[in-house]
C-alpha cells in the first residue's frame, strides 16, 4: 500500500488542473489577440492577416461587406486573396470612425492605442446599426450633443426598436440549467439590474418560473449557439442581447465571471446591467463612464446607471 499516496497525489493535481482560472490565475489566449501582430498597420500595406481586422470591423458595423443588387438583393461581396490583405480606404475610414467613437487620436492607422482598445472585453452588439453610427450625438439642428436625437428620433422611434406600451410589465427568466460558475448569484444579480432600469423607466419586471412564456430570457452558452452570433472564448465577446421585441439575453459561459471580480475575472453585474439596456432599445453610447459604453475591462465596475443611460431609456420612453 505504499503506493496510496502517490495515487492520492496524482488525483489531486489532476483535480486541480481541471478548475477553471481564479482571482489569482491569468487566462490564456485572447480572441482579440491577432490585432497586435497588426499594429503600426496602415493604408496602402498589404498585411497577412488583415482580412481578420476587416472581419473584426465588420462585426461592429463599422466596415461594410455586403451590397444590394438592381433587384435589391443583399449578397456578399467576394474578396480575392490579395484584396483580403489590402489595407485599403475603406480600412482607413472604418478605423477612423472608430476612433472618433472611442475618443482616440483619429490617425486611420492601427497605432497601439487602437490596438489597445479593441483588444477590451465587449458587448456583441454592434456600435453602427443599419448605416446609424449610435455612439455619435451631435445633433447638427441645435447645434450641441442632444441625447434625445440619437435614440428619440434618428435612431430607434422611426424603425420601432422600444416597446410599445402594452407591454410596459415585462416577465423574465433566468435559465439555471445554463449557469456556470461565478453566475451562481445571476437570479439576484438580473432582479437588481431590472430594478436599475426600473427606476428610471415605465417598465415593471415580474420573474416566472422557468417552464413558462416570458418577455425576457437570461441563459449562458458558448460557442455557436443557435442564435447566429457564436461566442469567442475567454476575453472576447461577453455577451449579446437582442432588441425589443424579442428579448433573449446571451453570454458567454466561458468567461471567468464573478459578483466579485479579481484582476482577471469579469463583473457579471456590470455586464448583465449593460445587456439589460439592449434589450430595452438602447445602443451603445460614446460616454465612456456609462454603462452603456460597449466596452469593460477585467475587474471594472460599473453597477450604477449614470446621467447618460438615463437620459437614453428615458428619450425612448419618458421620464418616470
Amino acid at each position: 500500500m505504499a503506493t496510496t499516496p502517490y495515487i492520492f497525489c496524482a488525483i489531486l493535481i489532476l483535480l486541480f488542473n481541471l478548475v477553471p482560472h481564479t482571482t489569482q490565475s491569468k487566462p490564456h489566449g485572447n480572441p482579440f489577440g491577432f490585432l497586435k501582430t497588426l499594429e503600426g498597420s496602415k493604408k496602402g500595406q498589404n498585411v497577412d492577416g488583415i482580412h481578420h481586422l476587416k472581419g473584426y470591423l465588420t462585426k461592429f458595423g463599422y466596415l461594410e461587406n455586403n451590397r444590394v443588387s438592381e433587384n435589391g438583393v443583399t449578397t456578399t461581396m467576394a474578396i480575392n486573396n490579395e484584396d483580403a490583405q489590402l489595407f485599403d480606404e475603406s480600412v482607413e475610414e472604418a478605423i477612423k470612425t472608430y476612433q472618433h467613437n472611442y475618443g482616440l487620436n483619429v490617425t486611420g492607422h492601427l497605432d497601439a492605442a487602437t490596438v489597445k482598445q479593441m483588444m477590451l472585453p465587449r458587448c456583441g452588439a454592434a456600435d453602427i446599426i443599419n448605416g446609424k453610427n449610435t455612439m455619435q450625438k451631435k445633433d447638427k439642428t441645435r447645434g450641441h450633443n442632444n441625447r434625445k436625437s440619437m435614440y428619440g428620433t434618428s435612431l430607434y422611434a422611426n424603425r420601432g426598436v422600444y416597446w410599445p406600451s402594452t407591454q410596459y410589465e415585462l416577465t423574465y427568466q433566468v435559465r439555471s440549467e445554463t449557469l456556470v460558475r461565478g453566475a451562481e448569484n445571476m437570479r439576484y444579480i438580473v432582479a437588481n439590474a431590472l430594478r436599475q432600469w426600473e427606476r428610471y423607466s415605465p417598465f415593471s419586471f415580474q420573474e416566472v418560473a422557468e417552464g413558462y412564456q416570458s418577455n425576457l430570457v437570461f441563459a449562458f452558452a458558448q460557442g455557436d449557439h443557435g442564435d447566429g452570433h457564436p461566442f469567442d472564448g475567454p476575453g472576447g465577446i461577453l455577451g449579446h442581447s437582442f432588441y425589443p421585441t424579442d428579448g433573449r439575453s446571451h453570454y458567454d459561459a466561458m468567461e471567468n465571471w464573478s459578483d466579485n471580480p479579481g484582476q482577471y475575472q469579469m463583473d457579471l453585474y456590470s455586464v448583465v446591467l449593460h445587456e439589460i439596456g439592449h434589450l430595452l432599445g438602447l445602443a451603445h453610447t460614446q460616454d465612456q463612464s456609462a454603462v452603456m459604453y460597449p466596452t469593460i475591462a477585467p475587474g471594472t465596475l460599473k453597477r450604477e446607471l449614470q446621467e447618460d443611460d438615463v437620459e437614453g431609456i428615458q428619450a425612448l420612453y419618458g421620464a418616470t
